[in-house]
């Protein structure tokens, strides 16, 4: 099948042209240029001659290596913003920590986002300093979150607006997608996975919450669709942090106790596992933890993949619990 034809006007060319050079900082060999732009050398050169006879912009050329090379000078009229190296390090700084976690598409949006501050620099010498890569994220189990991104935008967008969305949605335990029309609050990123804490609403009418602590996995969300609803955020409901208990689940609170064993005591103690977290240490080197947990099914599943480096001692219940995954464990193992 032979490549769609190229319909992109000369002037959108002409900005695209402009906004590459102005605001990534760098520098583009001419058929670099002519490859982004998907058009001719030639082409690329007459738009920066029609770019330079607005004396708006100022494009340095030289050719090195055979190569004819082009680069944006800063703008002498720039706004008064105070901007360093070391800002756009930070917003670096959280873009790879959560790189893991994003699509490709809003990957290169963020990246972009972040180069096109540079423009701001006092010195365009710094700019390869500023974007210097300084962290990255590693995970175990990655989620593929490529199929969300157009889901992702839409929550977004509903978010900023305070608009009402339906989605479908499909929960591990139910065997059919259920739909909820739900106002969507803030994404989470927790161990590894993007959640949205929202409200479930009424399909009609005012958008009053049903239930006001919903968190639904994005990879589950399977179709999301924005409304015209608008819904109001009570500013407490919109700013209070997130509750320092453990656990991703909202439930009723309960009290956990743990034996730690002396060669992961280092690991627990170096870690917040609750606000109200309580710590006695033993002779041994080892610990007894006491902290405040929402959620059943992630304490069992944190404990037991500490093996027999932890116990759980309370409560009782959830003990049992525990107890009776391991003898399925020996089971599965014995066979």
């Amino acid at each position: 099948m032979p490549p769609k034809k190229d319909t992109t006007t000369r002037a959108i060319k002409i900005l695209g042209l402009y906004s590459t050079l102005i605001f990534s900082g760098q520098e583009y060999s001419l058929t670099r240029l002519a490859t982004i732009l998907r058009c001719s050398k030639q082409t690329v050169l007459e738009m920066i001659d029609q770019i330079e006879l607005s004396h708006e912009a100022n494009i340095e050329s030289e050719i090195r290596c055979g190569k004819r090379w082009f680069r944006a000078k800063t703008p002498v009229k720039r706004p008064q913003v105070s901007l360093d190296p070391a800002a756009i390090q930070h917003l670096l700084l959280c873009r790879d920590m959560v790189w893991h976690l994003l699509p490709e598409t809003l990957r290169s949006e963020l990246t972009n986002t972040i180069y096109r501050t540079t423009v701001l620099l006092q010195d365009t010498d710094q700019r390869p300093m500023a974007t210097k890569s300084m962290a990255t994220g590693v995970t175990k189990g990655k989620i593929d979150y490529s199929q969300s991104q157009l889901h992702l935008e839409t929550i977004l967008q509903a978010i900023s607006g305070s608009k009402v969305c339906k989605v479908v949605y499909k929960a591990p335990y139910r065997d059919k997608p259920a739909e909820y029309h739900i106002a969507p609050i803030k994404i989470i990123a927790y161990h590894e996975s993007l959640y949205l804490k929202c409200w479930l609403v009424p399909d009609k009418g005012e958008a009053k919450p049903i239930f006001d602590d919903m968190r639904l996995s994005i990879h589950r969300i399977k179709d999301v669709q924005g409304t015209e609803r608008l819904f109001e955020v009570v500013s407490e409901a919109e700013d209070q942090p997130e509750r320092s208990t453990f656990g991703i689940i909202e439930g009723e609170e309960f009290r956990v106790k743990v034996k730690v064993a002396p060669e992961s005591a280092t690991y627990i103690r170096e870690r917040q596992w609750s606000a109200d977290q309580k710590i006695k240490e033993y002779k041994n080197g080892g610990l007894k933890l006491e902290f405040t947990a929402t959620s059943r099914p992630e304490v069992i599943s944190w404990v037991l993949s500490f093996g027999s480096q932890l116990e759980l001692l309370e409560p009782r219940n959830l003990r049992d619990e525990v107890r009776h995954n391991l003898e399925k464990m020996v089971d599965a193992y014995r066979g």
